[in-house]
């Protein structure tokens, strides 16, 4: 397309004189403008960037490309000099705009790039801003209009109505769906069958993966058989289906004839022919689970409470798409329960569950009973190998392998109970090895893995706690553990703002940092060169939810030939497992201490 900016009549090798020229005339005119005790600098700047704006998009100043990139100048220098000011997502929403501006003008695909890139920036950075809703909105429409891309389209959509149901672009993004999955249904070529078997983690950040198509015959996605896991404090719920779809879930109070409930409605989608329609749960906190056609294209699933429950959570995880519903009860029950009675800190009730009358006290019951469950994770196992090194050593078989010898260690010679998420080589989803660890009631929960990186040169021992992602390397990392994409990763971090509200992240950072420094320490005293890479922050799906002290730790990097030989040493991987179970013991130490400090 032709290009209807014109670029007056200077040569074009002088075009960066005068367009640094004007950006810094501008600036100037921003920082120097009259003052405003009602305002401060940036939100000056920003007022004086919006209204030069809106006089390019309303005047013949409009039509020269370089007035448009002074504009551009502008808002992205606001933006970097103060990314935590209330005006950092607007400034990133204009960028957006501008950029749309400057594409219908020249269409020019950069241009439209650079308005995707704002509009994502802004809606994975600021996820609980006004405008998130908004950006998806507009990314779905240019994905729609612009790039003949419905699936991202509807990606963008779903994520309206999954993140922001009460949003003002809800309604908006569902007939938007609607009108897409009508078109699409039509024309979609029939699913290729997923192949059974190991495929092997890379190291590099991967584009968003192929979505499953969940079209069949009628064009709805299929609603399969709910898991579950439980206790009479919690209870994990994960309903899986054949394809990405939208939903929607609401809270009815109840009475005493009818208890309050939570129901989830699934929309574009049909139950499986194998689905029960009832599933008694009987825990103490849910009664059951129902589910059925609530219409034709409605799948509703009720959740009867026995008890008043304190907070529910809500969350979607991708490939295969899932949704994840926690549902808990009173804190200060909780409180009372765990820590009164036979598990008391203090000792006054009964002793650990383990012990006989005659037997000496273990290390657990000497520092005290507060601590005694430990469920140990190895990542990865069955169908997915995690990484695997060129000559086929398997992330799976390593972490397994350690995290057997640290079950030995803790039960053992620490005297604590110990449970595994998988003792053998089978495959378990992220979410249900969490699930368990909250449904066993455990203390602390510890995620084992085996890091890899695209640089080869990378080396070292990190550990991590549940947060927000706070560099590339960690989003890298939390993609290849998850097994999915950056891109759903940054759609992750949106989701977390609301779940990190409940987590034990002061606990888990002290974890983490004992179980890091001892380790670093203890194998570099016979192994050289073994890197502190430091205790980090990252959206593992396998620590979310977890209700106790959670921690992931990266043992080495197989990608680096140094420690592959390493981890191929099993004198390596037991210091590796007795140092993990030294920094535990530190910790349950250190918690006994505070705990007496304060008596």
């Amino acid at each position: 397309m032709r290009s209807n900016f014109t670029q007056g009549a200077r040569p074009k090798r002088f075009f960066r004189v005068p367009l640094l020229l004007a950006v810094l005339c501008l600036l100037a005119t921003l920082a120097w403008a009259g003052p405003d005790p009602e305002q401060d600098d940036i939100t000056r700047q920003y007022g004086q960037a919006k209204a030069y704006y809106q006089e390019l998009a309303t005047s013949d100043k409009g039509k020269n490309r370089n007035n448009w990139l002074t504009s551009v100048t502008a808002f992205r220098s606001i933006y970097k000099a103060a990314p935590d000011h209330q005006v950092a997502p607007k400034s990133l929403y204009m960028l957006g705009q501008i950029y749309q501006a400057m594409y219908k003008q020249s269409g020019k695909t950069k241009d439209l790039d650079q308005a995707i890139a704002a509009y994502e920036e802004l809606s994975s950075k600021y996820a609980g801003n006004a405008l998130a809703d908004d950006a998806f909105f507009i990314l779905g429409t240019i994905y729609l209009a612009d790039k003949k891309d419905p699936g991202k389209a509807a990606r963008a959509y779903a994520k309206i109505i999954a993140i922001y149901p009460e949003g003002d672009m809800a309604a908006a993004a569902q007939e938007q769906l609607l009108q897409i999955k009508h078109v699409t249904t039509k024309t979609d070529p029939v699913p290729v069958k997923e192949e059974i078997g190991e495929k092997c983690v890379t190291p590099q950040i991967a584009s968003d993966p192929p979505q499953k198509d969940p079209a069949a015959k009628n064009g709805l996605a299929t609603v399969l058989p709910i898991h579950h896991w439980s206790n009479n404090r919690y209870t994990r719920l994960v309903v899986e289906t054949t394809g990405p779809v939208t939903f929607k879930h609401q809270t009815l109070t109840g009475n005493e004839a009818s208890p309050r409930r939570i129901y989830i409605d699934l929309h574009n989608c049909r139950l499986s022919p194998e689905t029960v329609s009832t599933i008694p749960i009987e825990d103490g906190l849910l009664r059951r689970v129902r589910n059925a056609q609530f219409d034709p294209t409605t799948v509703r699933v009720v959740l009867d409470t026995q008890t008043n429950i304190s907070d529910y959570k809500v969350f979607t995880l991708a490939d295969p798409f899932r949704v994840v519903i926690d549902v808990m009860s009173s804190a200060a029950g909780d409180k009372a329960e765990k820590h009164g009675g036979k598990d008391t800190a203090a000792g006054k009730g009964k002793t650990s569950r383990s012990a006989s009358k005659g037997d000496p006290p273990t290390l657990a019951r000497q520092l005290g009973l507060g601590i005694k469950k430990i469920v140990i994770d190895p990542g990865h196992g069955g169908k997915d190998p995690g990484t695997c090194s060129p000559s086929g050593l398997k992330e799976k078989d390593i972490v397994l392998d350690v995290a057997l010898k640290v079950a030995k260690i803790l039960k053992e010679k620490l005297g604590y109970e110990v449970i595994l998420t998988r003792d053998r080589d089978v495959f378990v989803p992220l979410e249900e090895r969490t699930a368990i660890a909250n449904a066993k009631e455990a203390d602390l929960f510890l995620s084992i893995h085996v890091n890899a990186a695209p640089n080869h040169e990378a080396r070292g021992i990190e550990t991590y706690v549940l947060d927000l992602a706070s560099n590339k390397d960690a989003m890298r990392l939390a993609a290849m553990e998850n097994a999915t994409s950056a891109k759903q990763i940054s759609d992750l971090q949106s989701i977390l703002l609301d779940l990190m509200q409940n987590s034990k992240i002061n606990e888990s950072l002290k974890l983490a940092g004992l179980v890091q420094e001892e380790m670093v320490s203890g194998l570099n005293k016979k192994f050289n060169t073994v890197n502190n890479l430091g205790v980090k922050k990252a959206p593992f799906v396998v620590l979310i939810g977890a209700q106790m002290p959670a921690i992931l730790t990266e043992i080495a990097f197989l990608s680096n030939p140094d420690e592959e030989k390493r981890l191929k040493d099993d004198a390596y991987l037991a210091s590796v497992a007795n140092h993990i179970s030294g920094g535990v013991a530190q910790y349950v130490e250190s918690m006994s201490l505070a705990s007496n400090f304060h008596r």
